[in-house]
């Protein structure tokens, strides 16, 4: 959980984050904590107040249903399924949710969390309402994921580690500590690139990335499980900052609106900011109307471009990926590279750097004429 989502978690639920904490997620410093391998060393690591918890997605997700659950005004049904919506008499406004079972639940605003499939697009279509245009950047990324047992072995002063090789390399690996001592060890692969599954050649494959970091875990802690594997083909964003025509008490947020690759970690982060965004729209509207639709989808498109722009560049630094590129996209990389080198040399780059990591800094912050000369002075202390 980046440091941005994390705030806002703990101001829907105050005193969530201890709670996680309570239960065994490890409280990382994203800075301080974590041995970042990029560009051919290992980033500088300033203590920072970028604090999130590192947990499993079921510890997370059980928290905020049982928060969630403590509210009177709440009911989750948990075994129903949507399968359509009704519009009023004029065809313009949304008034109920289909259930397969027949059943209607009259809403005044529907909101579709559904995922990259957003099924509501689809139900909308057959009404003749306009699908959001969607781009799509191919990346074919595999990850092969284990949990292992965590101990104090490798000796260490962090506690969470990435290597990320230099392209034209397609290929990282991280382990992130979770709740009950386990590590969730993952590598990832673009463009077809595939760690093995075997624990033995793992370690072997872990062996030939550029710092060892990762194989000296998978070398000192025992499998919890087997590995297992997951394929995301495409980065996808629908641009509902676009839509011209929509019915009312409807719009779309999380993955609905903007999927990226998951090594990013801005998934979760993007969508509680989408539903912040949300939040803000209702309280200043007061009403279920066109304003408010417009106002949340322009603000939603804004913080995925935030992610996209970010996500979606670095994809670019491989020739293989495929889709629109967002214009300045080469120069962008090539500086970016500057600046990770300098990150291993400069606090105050690796700082402003991992804010920007975690969403609390906008990317151009990165461009400021001060910052690009610090930059450009530390990157010529590579070796």
């Amino acid at each position: 959980m980046l440091a941005a989502g994390a705030r806002l978690i703990e101001g829907w639920f105050p005193g969530m984050t201890g709670e996680l904490y309570d239960k065994g997620a490890v409280e990382i410093d994203l800075a301080a904590d974590f041995h970042w391998h990029q560009g051919g060393g290992v980033a500088r690591r300033p203590q920072s107040s970028l604090l999130g918890p590192s947990m499993s997605r079921p510890l997370l997700e059980w928290t905020v249903r049982q928060r969630l659950e403590a509210h009177e005004n709440v009911t989750i049904r948990g075994t129903s399924t949507a399968s359509g919506l009704d519009l009023d008499p004029s065809g313009t406004r949304v008034t109920a949710v289909r259930l397969t079972g027949g059943e209607s639940l009259p809403c005044d605003l529907v909101v579709d969390a559904s995922g990259r499939q957003a099924h509501s697009v689809g139900w909308l279509a057959s009404l003749r309402y306009p699908e959001p245009p969607i781009s799509r950047v191919e990346i074919d990324t595999r990850y092969v994921t284990q949990e292992r047992r965590r101990n104090d072995q490798p000796l260490r002063d962090w506690k969470a580690a990435a290597v990320i090789d230099s392209p034209p390399a397609k290929r990282l690996a991280m382990a992130l500590p979770i709740e009950d001592d386990r590590w969730l060890v993952l590598f990832g692969g673009l463009h077809g690139e595939v760690a093995p599954l075997s624990d033995d050649d793992r370690l072997r494959y872990a062996k030939t990335l550029p710092d060892s970091v990762v194989a000296d875990i998978l070398g000192a802690s025992a499998p919890l499980g087997e590995a297992v594997t997951h394929r995301f083909p495409a980065s996808q964003r629908r641009h509902v900052e676009h839509l011209k025509r929509f019915p009312l008490g409807w719009v779309l947020l999380g993955d609905a609106v903007g999927s990226f690759n998951p090594i990013y970690g801005q998934g979760m982060t993007s969508a509680a900011m989408q539903a912040s965004a949300l939040g803000d729209a209702l309280d200043r509207i007061r009403r279920i109307d066109a304003r408010l639709t417009r106002r949340y989808f322009k603000a939603a498109g804004r913080i995925v471009n935030v992610a996209w722009s970010s996500a979606v560049g670095s994809d670019f630094a491989h020739a293989e990926t495929t889709g629109p590129k967002p214009p300045g996209t080469d120069l962008i990389n090539r500086y970016m590279d500057k600046v990770t080198v300098a990150a291993q040399h400069d606090d105050t780059v690796a700082l402003r750097f991992n804010e920007v990591v975690a969403m609390i800094r906008r990317p151009e912050s990165l461009l400021q004429p001060s910052f690009v000369l610090r930059v450009f002075r530390a990157a010529r202390r590579t070796r």
